[in-house]
């Protein structure tokens, strides 16, 4: 779980400096389920459609420099310009917990290919990542007098790179494993006789869903699991939706010594004749310590793919090589 950085704490404030950052620095949503992009560059070009997917989650409301994210991803296979199996992918996020902001931007490509009766994608995705402290902090005591303190604001760049692989059996399961934050760069600032030091810590993720059709029903399980780790703290989400007709769905995920999560969603197809539109919204029910001072977690996912045809990318290869004749 993310700790949470008061504005009125100024002790706390000054032990996460004097360690270099705070745990689990990427960002945090409840629907994982519809997030595999950014944790994963293997997932990119996994469908044969142009997805992209914008993700905004308001955390732990009633708190004052509550974490407030927003994630859009996009995605395609390539197979409309090439025979090569690959995919490519953008993402882009703004995190902000308290002084602390996350700016992060990475472009994704993947390599496709057989295994069994699924494909497996790996995947690299290149990127930078800004972190940004602010200094408009609110003390006890004069911020100026603890020299770890950046009392004048920080803001620095930094390379990043990712590596993951997703492996998927179409309706049917998915697994997926990553590592984010390559390099893990320290980044730092002189501050007088001391030091601003914040690391950039490598993340390590799991992912995995299962897909179970009772036709007579016209119903569809999805059980899945996210897992993720800095080495110094694990989350653990388990999520379980129930769609209906393919149109509907209701579940909740249980964040683990965390949150409980109910969430519902719909999605239309045939929309602009190959496109599908999903909207859904969970609302975190904070179970931890935080309960007695929280309002709660809200997050809302819209997303929309346009199917790519077998036989318009046939008619767009034969036009490009007879105009290249």
């Amino acid at each position: 779980m993310r700790k949470y950085i008061s504005y009125l704490s100024f002790g706390v404030c000054s032990l996460l400096f004097s360690v270099g950052g705070f745990a689990q620095q990427d960002p945090q949503f409840s629907q994982n389920m519809f997030n595999r992009q950014f944790p994963n560059p293997g997932f990119v070009g996994s469908k044969n459609a142009i997805c992209g997917t914008l993700l905004a989650r308001h955390q732990w409301t009633g708190f004052n420099g509550k974490p407030e994210t927003y994630l859009f991803t996009a995605h395609m296979p390539l197979s409309m310009v090439t025979d090569l199996p690959i995919g490519a992918g953008l993402s882009v996020y703004n995190d902000g917990l308290g002084n602390f902001n996350y700016t992060g931007f990475k472009a994704a490509g993947s390599y496709r290919f057989t295994l069994g009766v699924g494909i497996l994608g790996v995947g690299v995705s290149l990127g930078m990542v800004n972190v940004k402290v602010n200094n408009d902090w609110l003390a006890l005591q004069d911020v100026s007098l603890d020299p770890t303190i950046p009392d004048n604001g920080v803001n620095k760049i930094t390379f990043d790179a990712d590596l993951g692989g997703y492996y998927e059996i179409k309706d049917k399961l998915y697994v997926g494993l990553s590592m984010l934050h390559l390099p893990a760069t320290t980044l730092k600032k002189d501050l007088g006789a001391d030091q601003f030091s914040y690391k950039v810590a490598r993340h390590y993720y799991i992912m995995a869903g299962y897909q179970y059709n009772f036709q007579s029903l016209d119903l569809s399980l999805l059980p899945s699991a996210f897992i993720k780790t800095d080495g110094s703290s694990t989350q653990m989400d388990f999520n379980v939706i129930a769609l209906y007709k393919k149109m509907f769905w209701a579940g909740a995920s249980y964040r683990l010594q965390d949150a409980i999560a109910p969430m519902i969603g719909v999605q239309k197809e045939g929309l602009i004749k190959k496109g599908t539109l999903k909207v859904g919204y969970s609302y975190d029910v904070t179970t931890s310590t935080l309960k007695n001072y929280s309002n709660g977690s809200h997050e809302i996912m819209v997303g929309f793919c346009y199917d790519i045809e077998k036989e318009e990318k046939a008619e767009k290869r034969q036009i490009i090589r007879l105009i290249g004749r």
